[in-house]
């Protein structure tokens, strides 16, 4: 039998099996190309509330927030802000106030919801009203941030975006105007120069004055 047979007969009685071993090694390559190029976060924000953001609608507020906030705080020369949403069916009380519906139903958000509270990566969230309000042992207070609290504060840790000027002028303005962004407390799994880039970003976010009148 030549090499040209033998790889002919290796294929006809392999043909399912060299198909499915292909495809399995360029997801591997291709994996493993993504995740050597992914560059470190500077920023990274969360957001949890009802409803979610269109892929277009996310990059464009990952670009705002890098172009006018963001700024190189790990020093591998990228600028890099880093998001990711949980979205939650929210229904209205009989007294007209907002809840979760059924969380068991959404074990799924709600167990990544927890985890990312306890254990995760982002600095920076953007908050529905009650989920901020159940929230707030997880968030930093705006004194400690800031240095000051803000007069639209909201118990003294998180602020409603649309009080905020970068609202008027930035996609910040895609998110309900009673939402609330804060900083979650340093976590062990953060480091000084992580968690002090996310501080700057947020300082900078709360304190923009540039274009206000405009």
């Amino acid at each position: 039998m030549t090499f040209l047979q033998w790889i002919d007969n290796l294929w006809y009685h392999n043909k399912a099996a060299i198909i499915i071993g292909a495809f399995a090694f360029v997801m591997i390559v291709v994996g493993l190309t993504q995740f050597i190029s992914k560059k470190a976060p500077d920023v990274f924000i969360y957001y949890v509330g009802h409803g979610k953001l269109s892929d277009v609608a996310s990059d464009k507020f990952k670009d705002d927030m890098q172009l006018y906030f963001a700024d190189d705080y790990n020093g591998d020369g990228n600028v890099v802000v880093d998001y990711k949403e949980d979205a939650f069916t929210m229904v209205q009380s009989e007294q007209g106030e907002r809840y979760v519906y059924d969380p068991s139903a959404q074990m799924t958000e709600t167990q990544r919801f927890n985890l990312e509270l306890g254990m995760g990566d982002c600095v920076v969230y953007i908050m529905e009203p009650a989920f901020f309000s159940a929230n707030t042992d997880y968030v930093a207070s705006l004194e400690e941030v800031l240095g000051y609290v803000p007069k639209n504060a909201i118990f003294g840790k998180g602020i409603p975006v649309s009080s905020l000027k970068a609202y008027k002028n930035t996609s910040l303005n895609r998110y309900p105007s009673d939402y609330i962004i804060c900083i979650a407390r340093k976590k062990t799994n953060f480091t000084d120069e992580y968690y002090n880039g996310n501080v700057t970003f947020f300082k900078n976010l709360v304190e923009y004055k540039v274009n206000a009148d405009s």
